[in-house]
């Protein structure tokens, strides 16, 4: 498979999510962009907090059952 990503049907998805966003923000402006933005925070922080983990690191856990863990901020793999 060739790394080109203007060849019909090789793009990456995080190719296409770029250029839809791109054309999102051209149709419907910036405005509706941060709209989007803010609500999807409201969302998260509704049904996750952050629990430290370690020294320097967070956990994102759900606010029901703060057993389940969804994954770091950090980024580092999570092994249940």
């Amino acid at each position: 498979m060739k790394n080109n990503n203007d060849s019909f049907g090789r793009m990456k998805r995080r190719e296409w999510g770029r250029r839809g966003g791109k054309a999102t923000v051209k149709k419907h402006g910036i405005e509706h962009m941060r709209k989007i933005g803010k609500r999807g925070a409201a969302t998260f922080h509704k049904l996750y907090t952050l629990q430290p983990v370690g020294l320097n690191d967070f956990a994102i856990v759900k606010r029901k059952d703060p057993r389940i863990v969804i994954g770091f901020l950090s980024g580092k793999a999570f092994s249940e």
